[in-house]
């Protein structure tokens, strides 16, 4: 619209102009001077005009946009009615779906805090049972072991009679009075029990194994001198003397020697018919297969007597839950000697001056039969025996060669072997 009206003026101006220029030709060829031409008028009237045109031309752009602006708002309101409807329709939605999703949200945890709730209390209930059942079977087991225990103390005090055709009688069925515990590690170990208050010695435990077995020869034992110790010489005692410095738990067994914690006074007879067998047997199941035996020994005092009346063994192999195991009692006999077992005192046979003059004690052994002896075919030879050729034989080649221990006086080889104690008996 603007457009229009600046140009229907240019063309005024024009034509205004041309008639201008008309009438001073005119004028000229009349001979007349031409008229001034009043400028200022014309400007002003062109301003006017001017003036006007814009103000009609403002008129009409305002009109017009106005109209746009009205049209523009119209569209706008129109445009933000709707939006608005659909934003509140939107929004309306979205409150509803939000609030169902936190419903659903509230009613799933709600869910999972119950299931949590539900699975502490049943971990919480589990754990008490297993706790109480941990309990019970702690109970249970500290209870066995208690009664073992009482029993074994019970058991392993009493004096019994044995016949005299026996060398030990079986005790709890052969089965040893030992705790779940008392089996269960293989860590070798011994231990003796201090004297009691008369000089007596006690219980003896150990784990053996080939770790504690010795390589040497015993020394000597002759220094220690065990309550009840009366020496005898008998004409029907093996060796002549009666008495031994027994061990409780074998020097083959521990290499333990001259403790008197480990020393008893027992007759010759207990000593190798009643004890060397077991101790041999225990001591070949170790080497043979290399595992670990609980071993107990117990002496048995009848009241206030020095002399013990007998002692209990037991042992049971660890590895293979109990292949070996042994409950037995030795009585601390020697037969046709009577002997005071308050202080050790014997009555029997006079003995004579010479041990080559002495019987052969007669065998009473019964369990675990003894190997038989494989001894070189010519007596008093020991070249095939002595395999350092220092002119002795010792315990562990007399075994190398298959003779079975103990040696003793009666035996040609016993005069080639080192009787540390004196008791007429090597390797016992």
């Amino acid at each position: 619209m603007i457009n229009i009206i600046i140009f229907c003026a240019f063309i005024y101006f024009l034509w205004r102009g041309y008639q201008f220029l008309q009438g001073g030709q005119k004028a000229i060829k009349r001979g007349k001077p031409r008229k001034k031409f009043k400028i200022g008028p014309i400007v002003i009237a062109g301003l006017l005009v001017l003036g006007l045109i814009g103000a009609i031309a403002n008129t009409g752009d305002q009109g017009d946009a106005v109209a746009s602006e009205e049209e523009t708002t119209s569209q706008v309101a129109s445009e933000v009615s709707t939006n608005s409807s659909s934003a509140d329709e939107a929004s309306s939605k979205t409150e509803a779906s939000n609030a169902k999703s936190a419903s659903i949200a509230a009613s799933e945890a709600a869910a999972s805090k119950a299931a949590s709730e539900s699975a502490a209390i049943a971990a919480s209930e589990k754990a008490a049972s297993e706790s109480e059942a941990k309990a019970a079977s702690e109970s249970a087991a500290d209870e066995k072991a208690k009664q073992t225990s009482q029993l074994a103390t019970t058991e392993l005090s009493q004096v019994r009679e044995v016949p005299s055709d026996q060398s030990h009688i079986k005790i709890n069925g052969n089965v040893p009075f030992f705790t779940d515990e008392d089996i269960t590690s293989t860590e070798a170990y011994e231990a003796y029990g201090d004297l009691d208050g008369l000089g007596r010695v006690t219980q003896a435990n150990a784990v053996l194994g080939t770790e504690l077995m010795p390589d040497t020869d015993r020394e000597s034992i002759s220094e220690i001198t065990p309550t009840g110790w009366q020496q005898a010489k008998y004409a029907n005692v093996s060796g002549g003397w009666l008495y031994n410095r027994s061990h409780l738990i074998g020097y083959q067994l521990t290499g333990e020697n001259a403790n008197p914690q480990n020393l008893m006074t027992g007759t010759r007879w207990f000593n190798v018919e009643g004890m060397l067998p077991f101790e041999n047997y225990v001591a070949n199941y170790i080497e043979e297969n290399d595992y670990h035996v609980r071993y107990r020994v117990t002496p048995v005092f009848d009241g206030n007597n020095l002399l013990a009346s007998g002692i209990y063994m037991e042992g049971f192999s660890i590895e293979d839950n109990g292949d070996l195991q042994f409950n037995i009692y030795i009585p601390n006999r020697q037969p046709g000697v009577e002997i005071n077992y308050a202080d050790g005192t014997s009555v029997g046979p006079e003995g004579p001056t010479q041990d080559e003059e002495l019987t052969p004690l007669q065998s009473y052994s019964s369990e675990p039969p003894a190997a038989e002896e494989a001894a070189p075919a010519t007596s008093n030879d020991i070249s095939g025996i002595d395999a350092n050729g220092n002119g002795q034989v010792s315990i562990k080649e007399a075994k190398n060669a298959g003779f079975q221990m103990p040696i003793d006086s009666s035996h040609w080889l016993y005069q080639y072997m080192t009787d540390g104690d004196g008791d007429g008996m090597v390797g016992e």
